[in-house]
């Protein structure tokens, strides 16, 4: 097996990283040219985007080199039962489509965060959201990052070290000279670099295991488990309904709403996730499939990879592969490669524009609301810089956790994204809920989540509930570079004449009493998918709990919350219609400061201190 690249895989890999630097240098000097030299220009793109592109966009900001990386090593592990996350990202997509999108877009916003001062009419909730953003979005870079280390450590022999700066370094460049639609033009490019590796990789790897029936016919295909019980770690519940906290915070992070709030009107905006929706599930059970194909691709050369320690990684079964399935084909691998690298790019070039948008906004220009455009933009740029420093140590941080990067990084981002949803739900569905109650809520949330993370961490006995592992008598061979596929099928034909479905290693063992677990390793064995909901249920529980028993000062702005009529029957009837007595969402909306005086949305900072 071929494990080093060639020419024409240098000539794709390289290609693409340049085309993707490249495209964000001229959106720079195309900004500069026309003089578009204001945040609003830098952080939104003057709020005239196109649907298309900025659908796009989103749809490889989230999960990317985690989806490349993670996604089909969870399908070769544990089964096609990991696509039914689509199923939750479906309902969050198109709930945040029609109860997020008709609250945020007419405030005329640039930070997800404002919104918590315009509500509550005090900073406290908007600093403590943001920082919890910022440490979000610091360690959901370094996860993207390292996972992408991993990919190019294997394949091209890169320390993955050394990919970690380069990567942070080329796309903290280009992301602080271009802004946002240098952001939002490369990722169009990465989506589809990103989806034609998916592509080639399923069909090549359908090929080689002998067609879609000898893949389909593996046992990670018999994936429909409808068990209740929680400490499962992936079944037709936890997948389809506990994983909509996890989608539906993206819906409120700061990289989600810069797009909805950089599109011109609020049906654009919806329009964002309506497409969404679709392509963005399509590539999700692409993803996972890839991993059933990998895994009957080498169920067929005899040698489960990981199982017979072939790869020690999860993260590294991909590359692996890649390198084994694609090495008489040069130029193939380096696609594989430009598509991981793509999808790395997109996150971090979005995160650090989410980033420093939310440093401008909700510190710098809280402090210093006198502040000229141009200098202010001058201030981002030079944020975006320290943000890939800072993002780049985190990277290293992560390296040494063990598991993988779905686990870890859906783990982390559980301690925070059930919490701040609850946040940013019942602030605007509920108009009793006060500062104190909301604070409260999400720190009992976040307290609970941080203990059980420690928990599975340190003291759980569950077992990791892989799936059985695939023959891996043909290990040796594969390991020498000798022709894997052959030898497998001779293997096949001197042992078992009568069928052509090859057998999985199994062991026979005398039944052994299994240790009885105690209450807290019951607790502890709980699915990590779970923990977001966990923490959803439990800060909204306290915070309206706590919410009743408090009391918020000053009035409260009506155009902060969210009204059936107006938002849902007004807009589904249309604006015209006689029969729905709603407003136009599109009006251009007036913010009132704390006396009460009128003033324009962009400049809604000036007397917050």
């Amino acid at each position: 097996m071929t494990t080093t690249f060639e020419v024409p895989d240098y000539v794709v890999f390289i290609g693409t990283v340049l085309l993707s630097f490249l495209i964000g240098i001229f959106f720079g000097w195309w900004e500069k040219r026309k003089q578009h030299d204001t945040p609003e220009d830098y952080f939104l793109a003057g709020r005239k985007s196109k649907t298309i592109p900025v659908t796009l966009s989103f749809v490889v900001t989230f999960q990317s080199s985690i989806m490349v990386l993670a996604f089909p090593a969870e399908g070769y592990l544990y089964g096609m039962q990991y696509m039914f996350m689509a199923i939750s990202g479906g309902i969050a997509y198109i709930f945040s489509a029609y109860f997020v999108v008709p609250v945020f877009h007419p405030l005329k916003l640039t930070s997800v965060y404002e919104y918590l001062n315009l509500r509550f009419g005090d900073n406290i909730l908007r600093n403590v959201c943001m920082v919890i953003g910022v440490i979000y979005y610091l360690f959901y870079m370094g996860t993207v990052t390292y996972g992408t280390s991993v990919a190019l450590e294997v394949v091209m022999g890169i320390p993955f070290w050394a990919t970690i700066i380069a990567y942070v370094m080329l796309t903290t460049i280009y992301t602080s000279i271009g802004g946002i639609r240098a952001v939002i033009w490369t990722d169009c490019f990465q989506f589809v670099i990103m989806f034609t590796g998916f592509v080639a990789i399923v069909i090549k790897g359908t090929m080689e295991a002998g067609g879609p029936s000898e893949v389909i016919n593996t046992d990670r295909f018999d994936f429909v488990k409808f068990s209740a019980d929680p400490r499962i770690r992936y079944t037709f519940w936890n997948l389809s309904f506990g994983s909509i906290i996890f989608w539906l915070y993206y819906s409120y992070s700061q990289a989600a709403m810069q797009r909805v709030f950089s599109t011109p009107t609020v049906q654009a905006a919806r329009n964002l996730y309506l497409i969404c929706c679709p392509i963005y599930n399509l590539v999700v059970i692409m993803a996972v499939l890839e991993g059933g194909v990998i895994f009957a691709y080498y169920s067929r050369k005899g040698c489960d990879i990981y199982a017979g320690k072939i790869v020690d990684n999860v993260n590294a079964i991909i590359p692996y592969t890649i390198m084994d399935l694609f090495n008489q084909m040069p130029g193939l691998p380096g696609l594989f490669i430009a598509a991981l690298s793509s999808a790395a790019f997109s996150t971090l070039s979005s995160c650090l524009s989410s980033l420093a948008a939310i440093a401008y906004e909700d510190v710098i220009k809280v402090r210093h609301p006198n502040l000229k455009p141009a200098f202010g933009t001058k201030i981002s740029k030079i944020m975006t810089l320290v943000f890939g420093a800072v993002a780049m140590g985190i990277a290293f941080l992560i390296s040494a956790m063990p598991g993988s990067i779905q686990a870890i990084s859906q783990s982390i981002f559980a301690c925070m994204d059930g919490p701040m949803c609850m946040i940013f739900i019942l602030a605007p569905m509920w108009r009793r809920a006060t500062t104190k109650g909301l604070l409260t809520g999400a720190v009992v949330g976040m307290v609970v989540v941080m203990w059980l993370n420690m928990g599975k961490l340190f003291f759980s006995d569950n077992d990791p509930q892989l799936l059985p592992q695939g023959p891996t008598h043909n290990c040796d061979a594969l390991r020498d570079g000798y022709n894997a596929t052959e030898a497998a099928f001779k293997y096949s034909n001197t042992t078992n004449m009568n069928t052509t479905t090859l057998t999985y290693n199994t062991t026979t063992m005398a039944p052994q009493s299994e240790p009885e677990l105690t209450f807290f390793q019951h607790i502890y064995s709980i699915s990590y998918v779970w923990f977001s909901s966990i923490g959803f249920v439990l800060s909204m529980i306290v915070g309206i709990s706590v919410s009743l028993c408090t009391t918020q000062t000053g009035k409260v702005d009506e155009r902060t919350l969210f009204n059936w009529d107006r938002h849902i029957r007004g807009e589904l009837c249309g604006r015209k219609s006689d029969d729905c007595d709603s407003q136009n969402p599109e009006e251009e909306l007036k913010f009132l400061d704390s006396n009460g005086k009128h003033r324009t949305p962009f400049n809604i900072n000036n007397d917050i201190a």
